[in-house]
């Protein structure tokens, strides 16, 4: 994943969650964008305390990925718990 910045953003109607802002942004499953827009947003960290949705009037840094935006697919490291090479 190749952040390259972050896009300011407005919630502009009640019952948004972080991963609805993602999901309409990229349109499709994107791992760990969610937890960089967490990370990149601490003030949410106080409203979850309560509730999971973000209050109206907040702004929220949305992470930007081109290759996502582009429509390219993710190359997601292979793990194995056996080791590597172990099949």
């Amino acid at each position: 994943m190749a952040v390259t910045g972050f896009e300011l953003a407005v919630v502009t109607s009640e019952y948004v969650t972080a991963d609805l802002i993602c999901w309409k942004k990229y349109r499709r499953p994107c791992p760990g964008i969610v937890e960089i827009m967490l990370d990149a947003n601490p003030q949410l960290s106080l409203v979850h305390r309560t509730t999971p949705f973000i209050p109206v009037g907040t702004y929220v840094r949305v992470p930007v990925d081109l290759s996502l935006l582009a429509g390219k697919p993710q190359v997601m490291p292979v793990s194995s718990i056996w080791g590597p090479g172990a099949r």
